[in-house]
């Protein structure tokens, strides 16, 4: 007796607005299958999207979701690996390469996490299936703060300053979290939450912007720029109106967090000196002492 192996395929609906769990198979051979297997697997299939039984990660991951998962895990274990040596390299320790080494390599444990299928959920309870991948929020909930004392520890904030960005961060991913798990419209005014906390953020680190140098001040865009994708594909994504596909959620995530580690982490590093040797100026710790 044959056993099928049904499996989920995360597709757009025809002009992009919504997309649906389809229950299929993935690979050619199982296209194949005897015609007359055919009826049972499409029955099957819709009893797996409508209850999500038979869904389990990362099994059912198309294949383009694998591949971002494993490039995003991949890129974080590279970048973990050159924050370290750049940090044992230098003939005294330093906090800021020390942050940026446990940043990267948290991701690269998320990453790895989502790829195994470790915290990734089925939410069933709204208008169609959803994919919520818990790792996300945990990386999240890490690494925008470490990345968010490394920018204070460029500008010499004070106590207050990095208290301050830091509980409007962790505030802004736990409202993003509670409303990935809470059905619509209730989730709606959990994201509206997290964005105020968000633009408190960037209005405090752009005050800070007076008397500060052209590196710090790449640091925050970068840091600014990749935390607006976080919502924005929170709202588009399986979260929220689903208007992207997965593999599409997925891919931009990857790209983002990459961005906003690596690329944050290699350009401050690289550039160390002068960005941390300019920081001293007067202007710039007077702004320190601002407090929002």
């Amino acid at each position: 007796r044959m056993s099928l192996n049904i499996r989920p395929l995360f597709e757009m609906l025809e002009g992009g607005k919504t997309s649906k769990l389809m229950m299929t198979k993935l690979q050619d051979e199982e296209a194949e299958a005897a015609p007359e297997e055919a009826p049972a697997a499409e029955a099957a299939g819709g009893d797996a999207a409508a209850g999500g039984a038979d869904v389990t990660f990362p099994d059912d991951y198309p294949n383009s979701v694998k591949h971002f998962l494993l490039i995003g895990c991949l890129g974080m274990l590279i970048g973990s690996c050159v924050f370290l040596w750049l940090s044992m390299s230098r003939p005294k320790s330093s906090l800021p390469h020390v942050l940026m080494f446990m940043a990267s390599a948290i991701s690269c444990m998320s990453f790895y996490a989502m790829w195994t299928g470790i915290g990734v959920e089925l939410k069933t309870t709204d208008t169609t299936p959803r994919v919520i991948f818990l790792p996300r929020y945990a990386d999240l909930l890490l690494t925008q703060p470490l990345l968010l004392a490394t920018i204070g520890l460029m500008s010499k904030a004070d106590t207050s300053v990095l208290v301050s960005l830091v509980g409007y961060d962790v505030l802004m991913v736990l409202a993003s979290l509670i409303g990935a798990m809470n059905i619509a419209p209730f989730k709606y005014m959990w994201w509206f939450a997290g964005f105020i906390f968000l633009i408190l953020i960037i209005v405090q680190l752009v005050q800070r912007f007076e008397g500060a140098n052209d590196g710090y001040k790449l640091c925050n865009y970068i840091f600014i720029g990749t935390a607006c994708v976080y919502p924005l594909v929170w709202m588009l994504g399986s979260e929220g109106t689903a208007a992207l596909g997965l593999s599409q959620e997925v891919g931009i995530i990857t790209v983002t967090d990459l961005v906003a580690k690596l690329g944050f982490g290699l350009y401050f590093l690289f550039n160390f000196e002068d960005i941390m040797g300019e920081a001293d100026e007067d202007g710039l710790n007077q702004a320190s002492q601002q407090y929002v």
